[in-house]
């Protein structure tokens, strides 16, 4: 989720609506990936170098990132809803396997396509407008580890 939620269109936002300067284009890559991701080049990065453009979507596929976030987002929604509203289990170990009621559902919420707007099917079968309330729940037990932990520790990342 960092790269698609935040280098990737972060960098596609300056590059579109910006303007960026190509002679600024590294520079920014890597402030984003510092930001977003946590990491830093392997090295000396100049701006004879666009680390950027080896990812094909910012050369033939301009903002297909939001998709894979937005679909991130709706990935954990549906597994949620799935999980507790009609299996009646804990998102943690569910299993759909065999499950007539879940083959429905997904039929169901799948069959328009693209004749109705997206965000009103999910809405119908769900009861929810799109939100990333049910990713945050699922990893809440995670977090509370990596917090108890972590406590008391310091980390920094390295300046670019």
């Amino acid at each position: 989720m960092p790269f698609a939620t935040g280098t990737m269109t972060r960098f596609e936002y300056d590059l579109y609506e910006n303007n960026l300067p190509k002679d600024q284009y590294n520079k920014r890559w890597w402030e984003l990936a510092l930001k977003y991701q946590g990491i830093v080049p392997p090295g000396t990065r100049g701006e004879e170098y666009c680390d950027a453009c080896t990812k094909t979507h910012i050369n033939d596929d301009a903002a297909q990132y939001y998709d894979y976030a937005i679909a991130n987002v709706l990935l954990f929604q549906m597994h949620d809803h799935i999980a507790r509203k009609i299996l009646k289990q804990d998102p943690h170990a569910t299993n759909y396997y065999g499950s007539k009621a879940v083959g429905d559902f997904l039929k169901k919420i799948m069959t328009p396509g693209s004749s109705r707007d997206w965000r009103a099917v999910l809405k119908e079968m769900t009861g929810e407008d799109l939100s990333a309330k049910a990713m945050l729940r699922y990893f809440e037990p995670l977090m509370g580890y990596l917090k108890k932990v972590n406590a008391g520790r310091k980390y920094t990342l390295s300046e670019i």
